[in-house]
């Protein structure tokens, strides 16, 4: 099955996600609310910002791990710079074209339907296949 889909029934119009945060013990984790969804996008609002979560961010990250079961996705986001190599943010910026920092709430997501989980490296966080 498609994550795309296990998402759609897992993820409801309301629903409060949390970021990530720092360290398996997540502090500093901002919450963020799903505004809409349909088959091509969910859009989630984060403080005053709508930011559009399209189904190629999530499609891009299955076939990653369909490709590597055992791949390792650091979860960090810089807004303005490259992002980090090995990160989930670098494969959505690489598949959309866009250069907008969605990693931390695609990570989210995915951890909320329990498609990937949280796992650390030294002291940087990243996801793994659940």
């Amino acid at each position: 099955m498609a994550w795309w889909d296990l998402i759609l029934e897992r993820v409801d119009v309301g629903d409060e996600i949390f970021t990530p945060g720092k360290g398996l013990q997540a502090s500093r984790r901002k919450p963020f609310k799903n505004m809409s969804k349909s088959q091509s996008a969910i859009n989630i609002a984060s403080g005053n910002s709508v930011v559009p979560l399209e189904r190629l961010c999530f499609d891009t990250i299955q076939e990653a791990y369909s490709e590597n079961l055992l791949l390792w996705l650091r979860v960090a986001s810089l807004h303005d710079n490259e992002p980090f190599e090995n990160s989930l943010d670098k494969l959505v910026r690489e598949a959309t074209g866009s250069q907008l920092a969605r990693g931390n709430y695609i990570c989210s997501i995915l951890e909320h339907c329990g498609l990937v989980r949280y796992t650390m490296r030294g002291n940087k966080k990243g996801i793994e296949a659940a």
